[in-house]
């Protein structure tokens, strides 16, 4: 489907009438600032197609504050070979009018909306405004600004129409009796299996419920018969331990063993005591004989500091009045390196303003040469730009569009088939009269020999002989001759459209447009040779190039004069000196030069501090060393230091002598008592105590063990456990059969309704084939190696990238609109192989795109637009520049 017109009069903002002619098969841009009208004129190609012209629910249609307004639409479109001109007023005389192929048709009212409604594959209101479930094929192609993204209810609306053109695709016919048996089988399997986990439920659950009840019963009175017959075994064995253990009461010997182990442990306890006195005696000794040896280490140690101290006060002496010659060293070098820095810097310097002076010479003999070719460029530039007006002026005027120029020869060649169809039918009438003879065909005088073809009845009168009444015998002739009409009246209007009077002369106006239009793009070729970013930007860069010229001639004029000399070349202001001749290769060397002189001299400088430093540390700890063994040998030698070194002596020798006795007596109490094993006895009276109790306890514990298995074995034969056990055994039987019963219905309906899906999913992806191949062939663009997931609804559900998937909905609102785009130019392509007419409306779409995936879209919109004709709305139409598209203003 092609619009090659849209007209408005009274509609929204546009009171007075606004006309867009020469729409183009593929893209069509529309630029404007907000308000402009834009989305007016996306609202006026659907309410033209899907709003009821008698109804007065549009109100909204008319300019604000207007009464007794008639908006009226006019759109002029072309689908499979037939042209339509559709005009629609709504609300004052409302009418509706639909001409096919200039007047071979009219239809009026709800005729023309039904017959629409049919060929764009929608449905009209029932009364009141349309509504999106009614908008089939339109309201998913026709995207309003700020809904890109919606895309699952709209295609939810045309799903009926989509499947048809897949069905019609791939051949495959969806089953209605396949779908009523699978839902029938899902419908008894949910029944009985959970849907999410398989698991029984309803009368299965009762059944496998009731089943495990009876077999926990009848367990439990197994186990309680089994524990029954344990019992009666157990109390025997108790009454025979009960009487044994009552008859040799072993507890009563392990009570005397006992006590004959508590009185030996008694008497070792004294001995202890003893032993433990010593012990406590000895660590005395041993704590006064440490403290008078780490006194008697002290005074040693003190002295040997001492004799430390004075061998590092003479050695940091001698080293002060080794370091005063590196000093001095250290101060003539760094003398003799600052002379050679203040050398190399004035030399330097001279070298510097002969290179800025020769720098800006070859600047300037550079940029006289690309000042020239600039104004060349200019000069070029302006004269093909010039030629360029006059021919695109003759271009206009000559267009013709090679889709015009193709219905042309479309309706010639038709017509030159049907003349040779007509030739071919009609009946010819050959005659050959004798010399003076005459006969009339229908009434014309016919005279000689000849041939004339009759595509009618026709009269033929022979005087002196009769009349003779000829039928032509070809039944298709008048069929023929209708369409012979017709096609003769079509290729007039295409002629008359094109503005020609013949074929030839489109052809020769065809011809000449291709023709202009390749100079043209040899021209631009050219312009864009000279002019690579445009005439403004090429006169900018020689104004920037004539400006940079005096800047160079001025930075010239302020350098200081320099003078040639027989031995090289003197600056004004530099020193007296003379620098010989030089090349560009000097400087770099001379400043190099100087980086080294001042690096040594940097490091002269640092190794005098680094002397200096040292120098002055050394002398500081040597004087700190000398006081301090001062000070440390006058201590040392006083006489009360004398006397308590010589008492502490004396003292450690008794204490030492005391010690060693201790530690003797200690060894030998310790040697008595581990004869005797105090533990061992202390071990004997725990273990016979324990037995005691644990043979008294146990006896106990046997009389209650009997008395207890008495009752329950006198509680458990009133029960009857033998009967209940025999009923429950019977009661499982019966429920495992009608558990079984059920599980064997469950199991087969869960594998037919597996082996329905397998082949319901089968056909479902037959049928998505097209649309899928379609899908990835845009998404390609966007997200290569993407693919995305469709549901039994032909619906988008998720985007796979990689080894994950994301649902659509988890997607940004930007992606999700890009996504819903490309989905829509899938399902146009789709309707497109069907013979379905697609149009493409895009109101303010991929405003929430970045630059990156802006760029990728328009490969997709371009590629889109080579089958489908495009209708897009933007108020950024500096973003679209390079679509390949003039911008058509609007507002």
């Amino acid at each position: 489907m092609k619009i090659s017109r849209i007209a408005l009069e009274e509609f929204r903002k546009f009171r007075q009438p606004l006309s867009l002619d020469g729409l183009q098969d593929g893209l069509n841009l529309f630029v404007g600032p907000n308000e402009a009208g834009k989305s007016t004129v996306a609202a006026a190609i659907r309410a033209a197609f899907l709003e009821r012209y008698s109804t007065s629910k549009v109100a909204d249609l008319a300019p604000r504050g207007e009464s007794g307004a008639r908006p009226s639409v006019e759109l002029a479109f072309t689908h499979a070979d037939h042209a339509y001109v559709l005009k629609k007023q709504f609300l004052s005389k409302a009418r509706c009018e639909l001409v096919v192929d200039d007047g071979a048709q009219r239809l009026d009212g709800e005729e023309a909306e039904n017959a629409l409604a049919g060929l764009l594959g929608f449905e009209m209101p029932g009364r009141g405004q349309s509504k999106p479930d009614l908008a089939g094929v339109p309201g998913l192609l026709w995207i309003r600004q700020g809904d890109g993204q919606n895309l699952h209810e709209a295609a939810g609306f045309a799903g009926s129409h989509l499947r048809d053109a897949l069905t019609q695709l791939s051949g495959e016919l969806a089953s209605g009796d396949g779908d009523r048996l699978f839902d029938r089988v899902s419908a008894e399997r949910a029944a009985l299996l959970d849907a999410r986990n398989g698991r029984p439920k309803g009368s299965y659950k009762d059944a496998e419920d009731a089943l495990a009840r009876a077999l926990s019963e009848r367990d439990e009175c197994g186990q309680a018969m089994a524990q029954l017959n344990a019992d009666v075994d157990r109390l025997a064995e108790l009454r025979r331990e009960h009487e044994r253990a009552q008859a040799a009461q072993p507890w009563k010997d392990f009570e005397a063993k006992a006590v004959q182990a508590r009185a030996r442990l008694a008497a070792l306890a004294k001995e202890r005591e003893a032993f433990d006195g010593l012990q406590r005696e000895q660590a005395q000794a041993a704590q006064t004989l440490a403290l008078l040896q780490d006194q008697v280490r002290r005074d040693q140690q003190d002295e040997a500091d001492y004799q430390a101290l004075l061998r590092d006060a003479r050695a940091a002496h001698a080293h002060v009045q080794a370091m005063q010659e590196p000093l001095a060293r250290a101060l003539q070098q760094r003398q003799s390196h600052a002379a050679a820095v203040e050398a190399a810097r004035r030399r330097v310097t001279r070298l510097q303003a002969l290179a800025d002076r020769r720098d800006l010479d070859r600047q300037l003999a550079q940029l006289t040469p690309e000042i020239e070719r600039l104004d060349g460029a200019l000069v070029a530039a302006t004269h093909l730009i010039q030629q360029g007006s006059a021919l695109r002026t003759e271009a206009v005027q000559l267009e013709i569009s090679d889709a015009e120029i193709e219905a042309l020869r479309k309706a010639g060649r038709e017509l030159g088939n049907l003349q040779l169809q007509q030739q071919a039918v009609a009946t010819r009438l050959r005659y050959r009269l004798d010399a003076g003879a005459q006969a009339l065909l229908d009434g014309k005088a016919v005279s000689g020999a000849g041939e004339v073809l009759l595509t009618a009845a026709a009269e033929l009168d022979l005087p002196g002989v009769g009349r003779l009444q000829i039928e032509p015998g070809g039944q298709d002739l008048p069929a023929l001759q209708r369409e012979l009409a017709r096609a003769e009246s079509a290729s007039a209007a295409l002629l008359k459209r094109a503005g020609v009077d013949t074929l030839a002369d489109a052809e020769q106006r065809h011809a000449r447009y291709n023709a202009l239009q390749r100079e043209l793009e040899g021209m631009r070729k050219t312009l864009s040779i000279h002019a690579p970013r445009g005439v403004d930007a090429l006169r900018t860069q020689r104004d920037e190039a004539l400006a940079r010229l005096a800047q160079l001639q001025e930075r010239l004029s302020k350098l200081s004069p320099v003078q040639e000399t027989e031995d090289g070349i003197r600056v004004a202001d530099a020193d007296a000196g003379i620098v010989p001749d030089t090349s560009d290769d000097d400087l770099p060397d001379a400043v190099q030069a100087l980086r080294e002189a001042e690096a040594v001299a940097a490091q002269a400088e640092k190794a005098v501090a680094d002397a200096q430093r040292a120098l002055d540390a050394d002398t500081a700890r040597a004087q700190l060393l000398e006081g301090q063994a001062a000070a440390r040998g006058a201590e040392l030698q006083s006489d009360e230091r004398t006397a308590q070194r010589h008492a502490r002596a004396g003292r450690l020798a008794e204490v030492r002598s005391a010690h060693d006795q201790l530690e003797l007596r200690v060894r030998e109490a310790r040697a008595s008592l581990a004869e005797h094993r105090p533990e061992l006895a202390e071990q004997d009276v725990q273990r016979f105590e324990k037995s005691a109790a644990i043979e008294r306890d146990a006896q106990h514990k046997r009389h209650g063990d009997i008395l207890q298995l008495q009752g329950k074995l006198d509680q458990a034969g009133a029960q009857g456990l033998g009967e209940r056990l025999s009923e429950a055994q019977a009661a499982c039987e019966r429920l495992q059969r009608r558990r079984d019963e059920f599980a064997r219905r469950a199991a087969a309906l869960d594998l037919l309704q597996k082996l329905l899906a397998d082949k319901r999913a089968a056909a479902t992806q037959r049928l998505q084939a097209p649309l899928a191949r379609r899908l990835n062939h845009y998404l390609a663009l966007l997200f290569p190696d993407a693919a995305l997931r469709l549901d039994d609804a032909l619906l988008p559900t998720a985007l796979r990238r990689g080894d994950g998937e994301d649902a659509l909905d988890a997607l940004s609102f930007g992606t999700r609109e890009q996504l819903g785009i490309l989905a829509r130019f899938a399902y146009a392509d789709l309707l497109q192989e069907a013979g379905r007419p697609t149009l493409l409306l895009l109101d303010d779409a991929l405003v929430h795109t970045d630059d990156a995936r802006r760029d990728f879209m328009k490969r997709a919109l371009f590629d889109a637009a080579t089958r489908h004709q495009i209708l897009m709305f933007t108020c950024h139409g500096e973003a679209w520049r390079d679509m390949g598209v003039e911008q058509r203003r609007i507002g």
